[in-house]
């Protein structure tokens, strides 16, 4: 009773003390998601570039636990254009207005740290993050050191499974995510390919389950180098040409520093990014308890369903939900259409004709983020993969 009373009390006065600074500066005060990756690195840009936008001039303060940092360059970086605080100042300020029920006051005295780019803002300014003139020269030693010819284009692959979760959350159940997983080796194709085109192509994690079966001057399996560290798990996001991804935290590294992205084996397909030109995607079917596989509508509606239930105790809306992966073939064949939208971001008649279709089942406005506000922007701008939609387009549509 008497510790509530305290924290009640110093919550109290945080708050009498952050009133009264807001006479003289425009001070705003928000907790910030300091445990993954993702939303760790995408709220600072997002921040960052909705403050250009709008012409805010505010000083922004964020509780923040330095503990829970998923990556320590990462912590580093952001600490340069975000002002931290202890994370027990938000948390006494928090407890004294839940004690106190003012929910709608609290809506608005709190910062909400966004995680996507609903108004189109990553295509209009460049990331806001960097690297200084230090630590590009201490990664040109690293790269040096271990032989690795940076003057090739290089391609990123990030492959979700279950290893880091289960490493970082020991004990907790994660099993919920594991719809999200894919197998890395089904991008043997890919790699080949893109080796074969004299691209370097870094796979990306920071714990895996196992390697890839495949051995190449062009290629380094990077969660199992010797010189893995922090730095480089941000570095290589920074300098890779374009990035293939599953839709895990660390591609919001090239994300962020405004790389293309190719997102693969999408299980969630109300949360595809759509939001700039430089996102491709393919996403996993799936099937239903009869054997059937559902329509675009149907997994859209399937999808929503399970995220409002992500976290209830009873958490079975999957029981009769068989996903199925893209095959190494498909993978292959998004890749090269992939390879060829960059060049110019132009789609061909065919793409578009999917593109309209797809849309005409997909309806964007039905999804919501966590604070219930629009998940996607007003704009669309992604693109899905029509070598997918043409293959499955009796199924899907």
């Amino acid at each position: 009773m008497l510790k509530n009373l305290i924290k009640f009390i110093i919550g109290f006065i945080f708050f009498l003390i952050i009133q009264f600074c807001k006479f003289f500066i425009n001070i705003r005060i928000g907790k910030f998601p300091s445990s993954r990756i993702g939303p760790f690195i995408t709220s600072v840009e997002i921040l960052a570039a909705r403050k250009k936008e709008l012409n805010i001039n505010s000083f922004d303060i964020w509780s923040h636990n330095k503990a829970e940092e998923p990556n320590k360059f990462l912590g580093k970086m952001v600490s340069r254009e975000i002002k931290f605080i202890s994370h027990y100042i938000f948390s006494f300020v928090e407890y004294f207005f839940n004690v106190l029920n003012i929910k709608e006051y609290k809506k608005t005295f709190f910062l909400i740290p966004y995680t996507r780019d609903t108004m189109n803002l990553f295509d209009k300014y460049s990331n806001f993050l960097k690297f200084n003139d230090d630590e590009i020269h201490y990664a040109k030693k690293i790269l040096d050191k271990n032989k690795i010819d940076f003057s090739k284009k290089i391609v990123c692959l990030n492959v979700r499974d279950s290893a880091y979760l289960k490493d970082l959350f020991p004990g907790k159940h994660m099993s919920y995510h594991d719809r999200r997983d894919a197998e890395v080796n089904d991008y043997l194709d890919v790699i080949k390919y893109l080796v074969s085109k004299n691209y370097l192509v870094i796979r990306m994690g920071k714990k895996m389950k196992h390697e890839v079966n495949f051995n190449h001057e062009n290629f380094i399996d990077y969660p199992f180098a010797s010189f893995k560290e922090d730095f480089l798990d941000i570095y290589f996001g920074y300098v890779c040409n374009f990035t293939i991804s599953t839709g895990s935290g660390w591609d919001s590294v090239p994300f962020c520093f405004r790389k293309p992205i190719l997102y693969t084996n999408m299980s969630s397909i109300s949360k595809i990014q759509l939001s700039s030109k430089r996102f491709m995607t393919t996403f996993k079917l799936a099937k239903n308890k009869k054997g059937d596989l559902m329509n675009i509508k149907e997994l859209l509606l399937n999808d929503l369903k399970y995220i409002s239930n992500i976290y209830s105790d009873n958490n079975n809306v999957f029981s009769d939900t068989n996903f199925v992966n893209n095959s190494p073939e498909e993978l292959l064949e998004a890749t090269k259409e992939f390879l060829n939208y960059i060049e110019n971001y132009s789609l061909n008649p065919t793409q578009k004709r999917f593109q309209e279709k797809f849309f005409e089942s997909y309806d964007p406005s039905l999804v919501k983020d966590i604070y219930g506000e629009q998940a996607h922007s007003k704009k669309i701008k992604g693109v899905i993969s029509s070598t997918f939609l043409e293959k499955y387009e009796k199924n899907l549509f």
